[in-house]
């Protein structure tokens, strides 16, 4: 489950739309990857919440880690 339920909401719509090519599994995935960053600052208490995972050149990289490392479903 990501971080924030309010994720899931958007990947439940697009799989709607686009049944057997998008992975409800992937999606969660790098929620889950990106989300990883924001957890830290708030345990931490140091640094930007939405820092350098929510720019798009990180997320891309995230979302191909994610494409790679993950269950497709």
């Amino acid at each position: 489950m990501p971080f924030t339920p309010l994720h899931v909401g958007p990947g439940l719509l697009i799989k709607a739309m686009l049944q057997g090519s998008f992975s409800l599994m992937i999606f969660g995935w790098s929620q889950i990857l990106m989300d990883i960053q924001p957890l830290v600052v708030i345990i931490s208490g140091k640094g930007v919440l939405h820092g350098f995972t929510h720019t798009f050149a990180f997320a891309t990289i995230i979302a191909v880690i994610a494409v790679l490392t993950g269950k497709h479903l």
